[in-house]
């Protein structure tokens, strides 16, 4: 009988786990279907909360995006220079961001993403390159998205602000290995930054066995109450 009941116990606990395993939520996006951006922010997203920002020094405008009206785009382009969405991570771990990019044939190629914590010291997480893909209202080329994991970052983890940087970083253009054009322009869309919720790892815990407990307690009355 005790056997039966700790055997019990194992196989309860490990379902309530099981039941309280988090999905990815999303912290913030920007799809600039209603923040229409023309300007280099402060930009609002669409969804959840942050704060966007770019400092190209050419003009911003809001031309078609990925499958939809409006993205965000600027010209002017130069080494150094950034898309940046500021997020709170707070109660919040495994950081991913998602997004799509795009350019004319003189814009920038090269970006790399780098993230932050204090908005001044930048880390390089991982470098990609940007093509481009004709973006229509009704057209989502599967080459414009990028996608970056960050849950080995712990740093960003539950921090109250968290800086992501899409920076350019060389002068080589889309089309060729030529410089990049003053009227070169890129373009992003859907910003999106996911995270797995923290548990409260004690109350849930406690929570989890008193519940065990309990049912645990009536299977053995109505053990009891058979064998009687």
């Amino acid at each position: 009988m005790k056997l039966k009941l700790i055997q019990s116990a194992a196989i309860l606990t490990g379902a309530l786990l099981g039941s309280f395993t988090a999905s990815a939520q999303t912290i913030a996006q920007w799809t600039f279907e209603t923040s229409i951006p023309l300007t280099g922010g402060p930009l609002t997203p669409e969804v959840g909360a942050g704060i966007a920002t770019s400092n190209t020094g050419g003009t911003f405008s809001n031309p078609i995006g990925w499958g939809t009206t409006e993205s965000w785009s600027s010209n002017g382009w130069a080494p150094g220079e950034f898309f940046q969405f500021e997020v709170s991570t707070i109660g919040f771990t495994d950081i991913e961001v998602n997004w799509q990019q795009t350019g004319s044939n003189t814009g920038p190629r090269n970006f790399v993403l780098q993230y932050s914590t204090d908005n001044v010291s930048y880390t390089n997480f991982g470098t990609y390159s940007v093509t481009n893909d004709g973006w229509s209202p009704t057209v989502t080329p599967p080459a414009s998205v990028k996608s970056f994991g960050l849950s080995t970052i712990l740093a960003i983890n539950n921090v109250s602000n968290v800086y992501f940087r899409l920076t350019v970083v060389d002068t080589v253009a889309i089309s060729s290995a030529n410089p990049v054009a003053l009227a070169g322009s890129s373009r992003v869309d859907n910003f999106t930054v996911t995270a797995i919720p923290e548990p409260s790892s004690t109350a849930a815990l406690a929570g989890m066995f008193a519940l065990a407990g309990v049912m645990l307690r009536r299977r053995r009355h109505e053990s009891l109450n058979l064998q009687s």
